[in-house]
């Protein structure tokens, strides 16, 4: 009995139109980059009406904050060649944001040899890690304005906090070394490190991560070709 109401009910086209949004799916977790920087996010977040390019690299979580004039392609283009010149040209960069599906920013791809791939704003885990950049940044910039101090020198302190999970900092992942900040620190612990297994250390770290949310997940069944469809 319990089936035959799920079939109907499922079938109803009423039904369809107020029922909840879908429960989320299990989660699909991106391929983790074997280096630093091979694999980028970006969006643009606003904050105190102020535009920002936010930037996190997927291997070491390391976060890039850059004041945009404007939200025009040019504008974003010319802030992503800065980050570029400190860390390289990625292979891959993410994005749900309209500058990043402009003419001007194809172009732009091809001529600095990177891939991007474009993802629906409409499906936030897809695009998860951006988004809690972009939710670290303003935390940053929160806490800064309350305290009138510098919001730099809290992306520093992030740079330089271990990662959950991973008990290394994104600057060491980056770096191999600690960031000299205006905390007191020894010496010896600003010397450079060799660390093994970091791969290693995020996959497992995402495969707990899709464990814990896949538990209240589960698959969409199949669009049924027959059915009518609203928009």
């Amino acid at each position: 009995m319990n089936s035959d109401i799920e079939t109907v009910v499922s079938e109803c086209v009423i039904c369809e139109k107020f029922k909840k949004a879908n429960s989320k799916e299990p989660l699909k977790p991106h391929t983790v980059p074997y280096r630093p920087f091979e694999k980028i996010g970006v969006d643009i977040m606003d904050f105190s009406n102020v535009s920002y390019l936010v930037v996190i690299d997927y291997y070491s979580k390391w976060i890039e904050i850059a004041e945009l004039a404007n939200k025009c392609a040019n504008e974003v283009i010319t802030k992503l060649k800065t980050v570029f010149s400190r860390f390289g040209v990625p292979n891959t960069v993410i994005s749900d944001n309209i500058p990043f599906n402009s003419y001007i920013y194809k172009n732009f791809s091809n001529e600095w040899h990177f891939n991007y791939a474009l993802i629906s704003p409409h499906y936030s885990p897809s695009n998860g890690m951006v988004e809690r950049a972009v939710g670290i940044a303003k935390s940053i910039m929160r806490k800064a304005k309350e305290d009138k101090r510098d919001y730099l020198v809290g992306l520093m302190e992030y740079r330089n906090t271990p990662i959950s999970g991973l008990d290394l900092s994104p600057a060491q992942m980056m770096f191999n070394r600690r960031l000299k900040t205006k905390l007191p620190i020894l010496n010896k612990l600003l010397n450079a490190e060799l660390f093994n297994n970091i791969r290693e250390k995020l996959i497992e770290r995402q495969n707990t991560q899709k464990l814990h949310y896949d538990k209240t997940a589960h698959p969409l069944p199949e669009l049924n070709k027959e059915r009518m469809l609203e928009y």
